[in-house]
């Protein structure tokens, strides 16, 4: 009887074919990402993973923050001292990095990008290389953070010149979100 059983459930499986499983890999947002999509229709996770990476492609281009992009052009706005009209979605992006920020007593935030050039990882190639310490005091000294915009409307200003953003960590987590909203209902 055992016998039986355990050749029943061998055939049972094997009568279980495994659901397709379409992938690709680009680099966006300072790293590498891989798309997978499990679908019966693999013509359809293709076409779904296209998507996801053309959106993905999108947010990187036009928020970069060391190649032209309304990110960059915002951030020189504000090393400016002058307000800068966004687009209702970077406006919707800032008001939500804002309100996690401030959810996690700012130990997360996108207004640090300045740092983060000091660190030299807004390069093309990362250069591994400790800052000089002054420079690090001087940043710290300014004390630039994301609470330092203020939002009206779709224009952008800030109490603070040496703020920069760098929504690197926080795009991951927004495009992630809106890839899985989007392949699932390609799926």
């Amino acid at each position: 009887m055992r016998h039986f059983l355990i050749l029943a459930c061998a055939l049972l499986l094997a009568g279980c074919g495994r659901t397709p499983v379409q992938e690709q890999q680009a680099f966006v947002f300072g790293t590498r990402v891989e798309v997978l999509v499990v679908s019966d229709d693999p013509a359809q996770g293709r076409q779904a993973i296209a998507a996801v990476l053309r959106e993905f492609d999108r947010m990187h281009r036009a928020y970069h923050a060391w190649q032209p992009s309304e990110l960059s052009e915002l951030n020189l706005a504000i090393a400016q001292g002058r307000p800068q009209q966004v687009t209702p979605e970077l406006a919707g992006f800032i008001s939500e990095a804002q309100d996690l920020s401030r959810q996690g007593d700012y130990l997360f935030d996108p207004g640090i990008g300045q740092l983060i050039k000091l660190w030299g990882f807004q390069a093309d190639e990362f250069k591994a290389e400790v800052p000089p310490a002054a420079d690090i005091a001087a940043w710290l000294a300014n004390k630039p953070s994301i609470a330092n915009l203020t939002i009206a409307g779709n224009i952008i200003t800030s109490s603070n010149r040496h703020v920069a953003l760098d929504f690197g960590g926080y795009l991951k987590g927004v495009a992630l979100d809106r890839a899985a909203r989007s392949t699932s209902a390609a799926t």
